[in-house]
């Protein structure tokens, strides 16, 4: 049987990396994963022959991939993640490209995309999260532009 001097500094070899990590700032073993969680929100409006309407993202459920909806359909709303705003944020080209082909009609397509970091103190605490404010990201397509 190993001494107790050998399994302690087994144990404290183990149990100690998350802990310096933390300490130091960030790492792999930090376990910071949830500490920088942000909301989003994401309004799409379309320019029609009568005008600028707003339309629901749910109207492009049936032509996402599963992958898709689950960070596009959230955004009706307010999701949460930093993963998924970059994720939307580099797919509103695709988006307003998507949105001219499902309505022929449409001449302009206008993407605003809201996010904000949350501070999770705050919440548990009964607080609210911060207005969202002025959009972060803003992409206009033109639909019939070649």
């Amino acid at each position: 049987m190993p001494s107790r001097p050998l399994l302690c500094g087994l144990l404290l070899l183990a149990v100690a990396p998350p802990f310096v990590a933390r300490a130091l700032g960030s790492g792999p073993f930090a376990f910071a994963m949830f500490t920088e969680v942000e909301r989003y929100h994401l309004e799409l409006r379309v320019l029609e022959p009568t005008g600028w309407q707003q339309l629901r993202l749910s109207e492009l459920a049936p032509h996402l991939s599963r992958d898709a909806a689950r960070v596009v359909l959230p955004a009706q709303g307010y999701g949460f993640g930093r993963e998924q705003v970059q994720l939307l944020g580099q797919a509103l080209p695709d988006l307003a490209r998507l949105v001219c082909q499902l309505r022929p009609t449409s001449r302009r397509v206008a993407l605003d995309l809201f996010h904000a970091p949350v501070n999770v103190e705050e919440l548990h605490r009964g607080g609210r999260a911060p207005a969202l404010g002025m959009p972060h990201q803003a992409f206009t397509a033109d639909c019939h532009a070649r």
